[in-house]
Formats: C-alpha cells, structure tokens, sequence
C-alpha cells in the first residue's frame, strides 16, 4: 500500500481521471495539474514517488498525482469550512512545517561539512582511548535464585570442578559444554559483568554471585587478551558520520544560546 493511503479515505470511490495530455500543454512548465488555480508540480509527485520506491514498492506517478488532486480538492474544502483555525489542525500544521523545515535545515548545513584527514584520525584515537579493547575466555553458572548460587559458591570453593558444576547446576545451554561462552569483548558485556571479570584473576571464579535478567551468575575468567582496534579505513566513515553529529549538535546548542528562549 502507498504510503499515501491513509491520507486518502475517498481514494477507493475517486473516479476523476489523470489529465491528459491536452490540458498539460495549458500549463506552465512543472506544473502537472492545477486545482481552482492551485498548483500541483512535477516535484511534488517526484517526492511522494521517491518515497514509495524506498519502501520497495512500484510508484506510478499518475495514480500519484490523482491522489495529489483529491488531497488538494480535500484541502481547500477543509479550508473553506475554516478548518485551518481550529488549534488542534493548526498545531498540526505547524508542527509539520516546523518538522519540515528543521530536517531541511539540518541537511543543507550536513552537506557543507568537511573533515580533514588529520581530525578524522584524531576521532579515531580518541574512540580508541575510551573503548575496552579487552577480550575475555569465560565460563559461567546461571542458576535461578541467590540461595543457589551460594550453595555453588560453597562448593567451588571446596574444591569441587566448575565444568562438572556447570553441568549439573546451570540452566544456560552452555552448561552442557561446562559453562564455556568463549571469548568476549569486554564492550559487549553487561555493565555488571565486566565490573566482575576484569577484576579477577586468570582461573579465578566470582565468590559472588552476579545477578542480571537471566537469574544469578557465577563467572570464572579462563584467559584474557587484548584485540586489535579495527582498521581505520574500515571505520572512516563511521567516524565521520560521528564527527557530522557532534557538529550538528554543536550547532544545535549555539543557536539556541543565541535564541529567546522562555519556558
């Protein structure tokens, strides 16, 4: 279905045909059909087309104008019955337009935004700096309740083996392979986690139970490692587009210093 469909509720019984070529020729250049001297322009079904096509589906630019022309008839008898001053439709309006107007903005002040090599690789090193390039081989425990965990803690501090507990107590699938999650990125951890395994030791195991979603965790950390950072061509454009919404953001924030604003 169009992505104009729900605009038009009289779409289904609308019988006016596309203007021919014969009243085309009456109008000026861009302009594909008038309404009591309204225009409707070769841009305006361009866009509406360009829409339908990216959400993968076929535009045919005349049903598009005839629906433009039953929109446009609709508009002006909404207006003739002062519809356009009723608070809730104007504040829709001139949301619309404000809407409107603030993406268009943004997008001509995206467009003359350049970054040079230097501050591009400078975003690069700063993201490096912020981001945990560990990666961590670990093993967990997952039972349901804090009593439980306790119970397993006791045990593996007995000496009992953390893969034949796993086995016996986990309720993740991984406990059937001894608990063994492999090795992770410590930036995809939860919060919780990573707070827990970067403080232990290699072949130590948390003497505390970690609690998430999921129920309660037991983690023992097998090895750690540091990885690679990506390569830089392979984030560049990333990078750049961070650079665009930081900018953008900045701008954002010295118009409305500049601005009247009262609340």
């Amino acid at each position: 279905m169009s992505p104009l469909a729900p605009a038009f509720l009289i779409t289904a019984l609308a019988l006016t045909a596309p203007y021919g070529s014969t009243h085309a020729a009456l109008l000026e250049k861009g302009v594909l059909a008038t309404v009591n001297g309204k225009s409707i322009t070769t841009i305006a079904v361009n866009n509406i087309a360009d829409q339908i096509r990216a959400s993968g589906e076929t535009a045919v630019p005349e049903n598009i104008l005839n629906e433009l022309i039953n929109l446009e008839v609709l508009t002006q008898a909404a207006e003739k019955i002062d519809l356009d001053k009723v608070p809730a439709v104007a504040t829709a309006v001139q949301l619309q337009y404000t809407q409107t107007m603030a993406n268009a903005y943004l997008a001509r002040i995206s467009s003359e935004l350049s970054f040079s090599d230097a501050e591009v690789r400078a975003e690069y090193e700063a993201q490096a700096e912020n981001v945990d390039h560990s990666e961590y081989r670990t093993s967990h425990i997952l039972v349901g309740n804090q009593d439980t965990a306790n119970d397993v803690v006791k045990d593996l501090l007995a000496g009992k083996d953390f893969e034949a507990m796993a086995k016996l107590y986990s309720t993740d699938p991984s406990g059937q392979s001894g608990g063994h999650l492999g090795w992770i990125q410590g930036s995809s951890l939860p919060p919780e986690f990573i707070d827990v395994v970067a403080a232990l030791a290699i072949g130590e195991f948390s003497k505390t139970a970690v609690e998430t979603e999921y129920g309660f965790h037991i983690i023992k950390l097998n090895d750690k490692r540091e990885a690679s950072l990506p390569e830089f061509k392979s984030v560049e454009k990333g990078l750049m587009d961070l650079l665009a919404r930081k900018a953008l953001a900045k701008h954002l924030e010295d118009l409305r210093a500049d601005a009247d604003i009262e609340q």
